[in-house]
């Protein structure tokens, strides 16, 4: 699935209720229906779309007083990272099942060691420290990429004001931005996207860029 097309099937409200039920552990449609408090077919709608776009699945569990129930349940498990703001548009989704990396080691290990634990009270005794280990940790690493944005917010203002003191037109400032700000991304490719967004012939381009780089001798590093 695109990052479009996710955050077009997060975008409605229902469904958004539907998934952070559904995080608690899997549910019948009636029982949807009840804690929502909507109609059976305002929800199988939403689940319809939901299980398509592969957010959630299904199975069927026998019932002690009727007929097998359907039940919904999470299928996949992802983080979106979006970092918004002046220098920054950046949207990711990152996939649960990637590989631990080696900060969460310790804590994958000790996990591990919990599973070994035969007496069920020391097991939740310990599981319930993890977890609040975890969560721990997981909001101080959100603060520190709100911190980090800022930061960049920051810098890129800056940049735009260095900038607009040695640059003579729009033109070579946005280029020079973007190029500097660009760093780790296929340079000719870059390149070619910035001349047909100014509508640049070769020659013209690459005027500016020589230009530029008299200017601002740093942009070596980064053309060819």
């Amino acid at each position: 699935m695109s990052i479009e097309e996710l955050l077009e099937v997060l975008g409605n409200q229902t469904r958004l209720r539907i998934l952070r039920s559904l995080a608690v552990g899997p549910k019948y449609l009636l029982e949807l229906a009840r804690e929502l408090n909507l109609s059976e077919p305002a929800i199988l709608k939403h689940l319809n779309i939901l299980e398509r776009y592969g957010l959630i699945s299904s199975f069927k569990r026998n019932s002690s007083i009727g007929p097998p129930r359907k039940y919904y349940y999470l299928k996949t498990g992802f983080s979106i990272d979006l970092g918004f703001t002046d220098g920054v548009f950046d949207i990711s989704i990152r996939s649960l099942e990637e590989s631990i990396c080696g900060e969460v080691e310790g804590m994958k290990g000790e996990l591990e060691n919990i599973k070994r634990i035969e007496d069920c009270r020391e097991a939740i005794e310990r599981i319930s420290i993890l977890s609040e280990l975890v969560d721990r940790d997981l909001t101080r690493l959100r603060m520190v990429e709100a911190s980090l944005l800022a930061l960049k917010r920051e810098i890129y203002r800056y940049l735009d004001e260095l900038l607009r003191i040695l640059c003579d037109t729009y033109i070579e400032r946005r280029l020079a931005e973007r190029i500097i700000l660009s760093r780790g991304k296929e340079m000719d490719l870059l390149l070619d996207e910035l001349r047909e967004i100014f509508n640049l012939t070769d020659t013209e381009f690459r005027l500016i860029l020589d230009k530029l780089r008299a200017k601002i001798p740093c942009l070596d590093r980064f053309i060819s």
